[in-house]
């Protein structure tokens, strides 16, 4: 909690009896190992007794990385595991390019959860008065801390100062702050409040539901909501070892009477914000391609990728490319995408699909390349977009009877004896905004699926197509553009 303030009892009793299994004797985890090499970062007298675990709830592969002769476990590119080499035979793949902000060759993900251990390792009591810090790279003394203090020198294991980097943030767009009055560098990192729209702003926000852990990375920042005030008012990063609840633990700093440690806490702790740090997305398209053996034609200047971890996944991103002449650039941020509510499966479109081949009715989402076609939505055209655009009304149906003529069609008429349709004016507002993907359209096959859309997300996963937030599909469909012959590429790692 944040340092000033004092604490007052929080109205969810179970916390504190979770928050009790700070030495967690029931925690689960496999693959143990020590730390590959020494570390660069914070508390190096600590490095020896760090102990990393495989996160096993993750869908994995492995990979070898010479430069540091690791033999690594990646979950969607990220390095989530890694043991000292030689690979095992025969030789797995290369790793693809990992972000290391402090050169070390660990990826971030890996040093901030690394350093997060080291502050558990340190068990620094909670509490901290008003301290005059130096700058940059101020600290309190290690034996005192609280919440925001873990998160500081975890990110300071792998070569991020908060300190400095909000500093500067708040000088470069004070509009993002406006709860500092005037920027001070000894609190204001340290204040939950104050470090929500600096990780808002610079990294990947995730789907903070807690219910689908297949995309938790240990390492992660979350923030949580533990008071009546609204708004998140604690902060911890992932572990990567799960509590007896069956969730990852917390590497956190609790309140009162506690001390640093890794704690069971998001059975019973709303999840408020999720994040990633910033990737270097440059490797994102390439990888994919590579993935896929196939490139996009001359005349498409524009693809929307869309990746999962795996086959099973049911959550992954969403990232936008431009060609101009100096190829392929990644064009703003990357965005969450919700998938099928069983996964992905090759679908019909501009590729060849392998097995398993999506079917109707299978609850899964279509890997491939596709075009994509008109634009729908409840209202007229939204202001910006110039993508073909279809106002729906109550008779609009797109028909999923795999035994009629129409199947896999829109159509305005009756049913024209279809046993069943999907109805285009939803009232729930998932197809406010939607775009048609073309799948199995070009030559239809029955049964091979229907009515595979981009459309607006409901926070779960979907019945086969891709949903993402309203405003993330409304800034896509601005930016598509006709004349860029634009694609959609769907893929999964594993």
């Amino acid at each position: 909690m944040d340092t000033w303030q004092r604490q007052r009892l929080r109205p969810v009793v179970v916390a504190f009896f979770l928050a009790t299994l700070a030495q967690l004797p029931g925690a689960r985890a496999e693959g143990q190992a020590q730390l590959p090499k020494p570390d660069q970062g914070i508390f190096s007298n600590l490095d020896a007794q760090v102990r990393l675990y495989d996160p096993t709830w993750l869908a994995r592969k492995p990979c070898w990385q010479p430069q540091s002769q690791l033999l690594w476990q990646v979950h969607a590119g990220l390095g989530v595991f890694a043991q000292p080499g030689p690979p095992a035979q025969p030789a797995p793949a290369i790793c693809p390019p990992m972000d290391h902000a402090d050169g070390d060759q660990l990826p971030d993900l890996w040093d901030i959860l690394i350093g997060a251990k080291k502050t558990a390792l340190d068990n620094a009591p909670y509490g901290s008065p008003y301290r005059q810090l130096a700058y940059p790279g101020g600290d309190v003394p290690r034996s005192e801390g609280v919440c925001t203090d873990v998160v500081i020198r975890a990110l300071r294991n792998a070569g991020m100062d908060l300190q400095q980097l909000l500093r500067e943030d708040i000088a470069r767009a004070p509009q993002a702050y406006p709860m500092v009055r005037k920027a001070n560098p000894n609190i204001d990192h340290r204040r939950v409040k104050t470090l929500l729209p600096y990780f808002r702003r610079h990294w990947q926000e995730r789907d903070p539901g807690v219910q689908r852990i297949g995309d938790w990375l240990p390492g992660e920042v979350v923030f949580m909501d533990t008071l009546p005030a609204k708004g998140p008012d604690h902060i911890g990063v992932i572990s990567d070892r799960l509590g007896p609840s069956g969730k990852p633990l917390v590497i956190n700093s609790w309140t009162d009477g506690y001390r640093t440690a890794e704690m069971d806490l998001l059975a019973a702790i709303p999840v408020t914000h999720r994040f990633r740090p910033p990737r270097d997305l440059s490797t994102e398209l390439p990888r994919a391609l590579r993935l896929l053996s196939w490139q996009a034609p001359a005349e498409t200047r524009q693809l929307v990728l869309v990746q999962a971890a795996s086959a099973g996944s049911t959550q992954g991103t969403l990232t936008r490319w431009q060609r101009d002449g100096a190829g392929w650039q990644v064009v703003g941020a990357q965005v969450a995408v919700d998938l099928g509510r069983a996964g992905l499966a090759w679908g019909r479109g501009l590729l060849q699909g392998q097995a398993p081949q999506k079917r109707e009715g299978d609850g899964r989402s279509p890997l491939g390349v596709f075009a994509l076609g008109t634009a729908f939505g409840r209202g007229a055209r939204p202001v910006g977009v110039a993508w073909p655009w279809r106002r729906t009304g109550p008779d609009d149906r797109w028909i999923d009877d795999s035994r009629s003529p129409l199947y896999n069609r829109w159509t305005s008429a009756a049913l024209a004896g279809a046993a069943s349709a999907e109805v285009l004016a939803r009232p729930d507002g998932l197809y406010d905004l939607a775009l048609v993907v073309e799948h199995n359209t070009a030559a239809v096959v029955a049964g091979g699926g229907s009515a595979i859309f981009l459309h607006v997300s409901s926070g779960q996963p979907t019945s086969g197509c891709t949903a993402l937030a309203k405003a993330n599909l409304l800034e896509l469909l601005r930016w598509l553009k006709p004349a860029a012959r634009p694609l959609l590429i769907q893929v999964a790692d594993l």
